[in-house]
């Protein structure tokens, strides 16, 4: 059995930035991303039907713990459009009516309430699968569970992870600490890509014992050693930074009253909203013979 906890944020941006011409609802406004992320939502339903899903969604976040700790955190991205702030709306809106349960803070980002959900119903009977893009995310895997694109088709399960960046889940955190993340705007210590991260985790374990151990790192067999033992003291202080915004937080309270169960879908709520977004007869048909047969 398994928990598909779905990071929603990736999929709604996905469509907005399709190359699709541009759709209209009734009232003129833009939907693409609303019936791009439907279309997403269709598929995995009638694929794969699971009984335990939950929808996580971003926030707009002004404040957060991350920011706190380092205000440029994300400072890079663009504000969201106010088009695609009134789709995400709609998207959470549809989720609702479909009976799954869905999540979101003004606290945490959607990558921890997916950590706390994970940690808190993974068990030898339930697996974990969560469907996103974000190499963040690799970071909650354990044996047993999946990370998976789902658009695409590309999984990774804790082998594949290992495999792909040289390092296990757990210290995915610590590798990103060291490398910084360009998308997120996280600061790392300079000359240490994902490569060099990786070897350095591999031969300390983690960071606590790559800091005590600076100094051994210029011995070690990778070009550049030494310029990297030196950026690595010049720079220390920046992993107290970076390894707390690369973290992700599995132990968000409110994640406890969270239920995984579907519930029965709002019939009249969904065919007003399909009429009202404009959706094209094709799509209004297998969706109104997806809720026939619930």
């Amino acid at each position: 059995m398994n928990l598909y906890l779905v990071d929603s944020s990736i999929y709604i941006f996905r469509a907005w930035f399709a190359e699709e011409s541009e759709q209209v609802n009734n009232d003129g406004q833009a939907n693409q991303a609303f019936i791009g992320f439907t279309d997403f939502v269709y598929r995995l339903l009638t694929e794969r039907d699971p009984s335990r899903l939950v929808f996580a969604f971003d926030r707009s976040l002004s404040r957060s713990p991350r920011k706190s700790i380092y205000p440029e955190y994300k400072a890079n991205r663009n504000p969201v459009p106010v088009e695609l702030k009134r789709q995400f709306n709609w998207c959470q809106k549809w989720i609702d009516n479909l009976g799954i349960p869905k999540v979101s803070s003004d606290t945490w980002e959607a990558d921890d309430l997916i950590g706390t959900l994970a940690t808190l119903h993974r068990s030898p009977e339930l697996s974990i699968v969560i469907l996103s893009a974000d190499k963040d995310l690799v970071q909650l895997i354990r044996e047993g569970d999946l990370w998976w694109t789902f658009v695409d088709d590309n999984k990774l399960d804790y082998r594949g992870i290992v495999k792909k960046y040289r390092v296990k889940p757990e210290q995915i955190s610590e590798l990103l600490a060291l490398a910084g993340d360009k998308v997120d705007n996280i600061p790392g210590i300079p000359h240490v890509g994902l490569k060099t991260a990786a070897n350095l985790l591999r031969k300390f374990g983690d960071l606590e014992n790559l800091r005590q151990n600076l100094y051994q790192v210029g011995q070690m067999k990778f070009p550049y050693a030494g310029r990297v033992q030196q950026s690595l003291i010049e720079h220390e202080s920046l992993l107290d930074i970076s390894s707390q915004l690369t973290r992700i937080n599995c132990e968000v309270p409110e994640m406890r009253r969270v239920s995984i169960e579907r519930q029965s879908p709002n019939h009249n709520e969904l065919i007003e909203m399909m009429e009202n977004q404009s959706m094209d007869r094709t799509r209004r048909v297998k969706w109104r013979t997806f809720l026939d047969s619930k």
